[in-house]
């Protein structure tokens, strides 16, 4: 079986797991617009998702390397159009959506995600010569990482901000960015963070409350007390399909940030450790693609995009079991919201596009110029070179 082949059973399960989960939560009197509303538009993003994973797949990935400029334009003036009062719609405290009717609307940081990645990859192709250059390799990546960054602080969202900057960096260091500038920038932004933390009261409660839940229980440590007692209360095998008790009253965002924690407590572990399971063979078949992958915008948007998935998916079981400080990060393909899923197929529409090139290239013979230029990274481009031997091992792997 092809990786992308793999890949696409993969979504489709996790796609499977989210339906029945959702319908799950969703089928009660207590549900947010009635029973089946939430279900119902979760069905209808699961449709456009699967059109828009057939339209990119059919799609040469590299025209998106032409696009790049434009892509990350639309992305900076949404995020700026979000801000403005009377456009950007404010939930939970927050402006982060731009809104289409009653039923639709659009999350402008979850298109940030990728079209970072998209720009990111198409900077470092464009540039790996110069990535170890203070100014080339340091000075402009960061400063449109700040600027989305930024302008998704502003929100303000806190959580994504950090993903988006981590998950750049991470482009950035294998590209060929210095560790030395890494490491003294995150020694100047403590400060900073601590400024963001410490300072705004609902982050430090959360914060401390991540310390210790017990101390607020019915505030700041409600979500993960409720969290807990759902997935313990799954057992091994859990309660059965729609038999979760947390998701009636008890656990907010139950079919959203949360779902996982609905899946532990009718599956039980054993469905818990399934999600997980799916998630690492994702990783592990899209690290495969970025292996084969020809060129350097390939090499760079395949690893950024499986490595998004793979981040995510790891905070979001974090948050839900209590590791990390409450945060809401979908879980790709399994929580309901349209812009999450939406821009989640359409990323894996793109691996499954640079898969079929790849494949497509081992079959033709490769021009001289080709052959040349991969010669040129393999003997000039130590951090693509060590990134490849190590992503090659893991793909590799072999049962």
């Amino acid at each position: 079986m092809k990786s992308w082949q793999c890949i696409v059973y993969i979504v489709v399960a996790l796609l499977g797991f989210s339906i029945v989960t959702v319908y799950s939560t969703d089928m009660t009197m207590f549900a947010a617009g009635g029973a089946g509303y939430q279900f119902t538009k979760h069905l209808v993003w699961i449709l456009l998702g699967l059109a828009v994973l057939f339209a990119m797949s059919v799609i040469d990935y590299r025209h998106l390397q032409k696009l790049a400029y434009p892509i990350i334009a639309v992305s900076v003036i949404c995020l700026l159009v979000v801000l403005v009062p009377g456009i950007g719609t404010v939930t939970n405290g927050a402006r982060r959506w731009l809104r289409i009717g009653s039923m639709a609307g659009i999350q402008p940081s979850e298109f940030a995600k990728l079209a970072m990645i998209i720009f990111m990859s198409n900077y470092i192709a464009k540039n790996y010569n110069n990535m170890h250059s203070f100014k080339r390799g340091f000075l402009m990546p960061l400063g449109f990482i700040a600027l989305v960054g930024g302008l998704i602080l502003m929100e303000p969202d806190f959580g994504t901000a950090a993903f988006i900057v981590i998950l750049s960096m991470l482009m950035c260091v294998v590209g060929g960015m210095r560790i030395i500038y890494v490491f003294f920038t995150l020694l100047a932004a403590v400060p900073f963070i601590y400024e963001l933390v410490f300072h705004v009261p609902y982050r430090k409660m959360r914060f401390t409350s991540f310390l210790d839940p017990w101390q607020d229980p019915l505030g700041t440590g409600y979500h993960v007390i409720q969290s807990w007692i759902a997935l313990g209360s799954g057992g091994l095998t859990g309660l059965g399909l729609g038999n979760s008790k947390q998701k009636l009253f008890f656990l907010p965002e139950s079919s959203s940030d949360f779902i996982f924690t609905v899946i532990g407590e009718e599956y039980g572990f054993i469905g818990g450790m399934t999600i997980i399971v799916l998630f690492s063979l994702l990783l592990w078949q899209g690290l495969k693609i970025v292996s084969r992958t020809k060129d350097l915008f390939g090499f760079f948007l395949g690893l950024g995009i499986t490595v998004m998935f793979g981040l995510q998916a790891a905070m979001n079981i974090a948050v839900v079991s209590g590791i990390v400080p409450t945060k809401g990060i979908p879980l790709p393909f399994l929580s309901t919201g349209g812009s999450s899923l939406l821009f989640s197929m359409f990323g894996i529409g793109i691996l499954v596009s640079i898969a079929k090139q790849s494949l497509k290239c081992d079959t033709d013979k490769l021009s001289a110029d080709e052959v040349k230029e991969e010669q040129s990274v393999n003997e000039n481009f130590l951090p693509v070179r060590i990134a490849t031997k190590i992503i090659s091992k893991i793909a590799a792997f072999s049962w």
